[in-house]
């Protein structure tokens, strides 16, 4: 029930197929919380398979736990973005001023200093890539709480409304998130954004 293909239909170049089947192997099994952890913190600093791909069956699986697996999820996202904000930002920026130049640089850093927690929350919202923003805010010093606040909401929101629909309606809840809840979140976010810039203008 867990695996939507076959291993012996995935293409041998496919590693990133593979990847996501193995990762889903792990659903079920005692171990899947502390997998979900580990993957929950490596995907907020640097590209990997989402926690959401886990999480989801694990809430159906056991959707009393619902609330732990989220929980989990959240935790580890936010450690996560806590490296890609101090480490891998310190170790990109040594190096990228001398990549992209001095002034690429000012820009990010210009630009997040307007809307820098906006973008660290859409990120952590929806599927957009969740550690480039991190490392982004860390090279561009984006302020610290702002920045742990965008984390900690947009996760949760994420996070948090998957295991809940979850909890309420199982496995019907799997396909509908699995089929609309990007979509679904990313029109509340640029919902969000059109409002606040009519308001600008009001």
């Amino acid at each position: 029930m867990m695996r939507g293909m076959n291993e012996e239909t995935i293409p041998t170049w496919a590693i990133h197929r593979r990847l996501y089947e193995w990762i889903l192997s792990f659903a079920a099994t005692t171990i899947a919380p502390v997998i979900l952890f580990v993957i929950a913190v490596i995907e907020a600093f640097m590209p990997f398979v989402p926690p959401d791909v886990l999480l989801i069956p694990m809430c159906v699986e056991k959707r009393a736990k619902s609330a732990i697996f989220a929980l989990l999820a959240i935790t580890g996202s936010v450690l996560g973005a806590l490296v890609g904000y101090f480490v891998i930002a310190s170790f990109v920026g040594s190096g990228a001023e001398w990549v992209l130049g001095a002034d690429k640089i000012e820009m990010v850093v210009s630009e997040f200093e307007k809307r820098g927690s906006a973008y660290v929350f859409i990120a952590a919202l929806t599927p957009v890539p969740f550690f480039a923003l991190t490392t982004a805010a860390g090279i561009a010093k984006l302020n610290f709480g702002v920045f742990l606040a965008a984390c900690i909401i947009g996760r949760s929101l994420r996070y948090g409304l998957e295991a809940l629909i979850t909890y309420k309606f199982g496995q019907q809840a799997k396909l509908f998130i699995d089929k609309w809840f990007n979509t679904i979140t990313i029109a509340v976010c640029v919902l969000g954004l059109v409002v606040w810039y009519l308001s600008t203008l009001l």
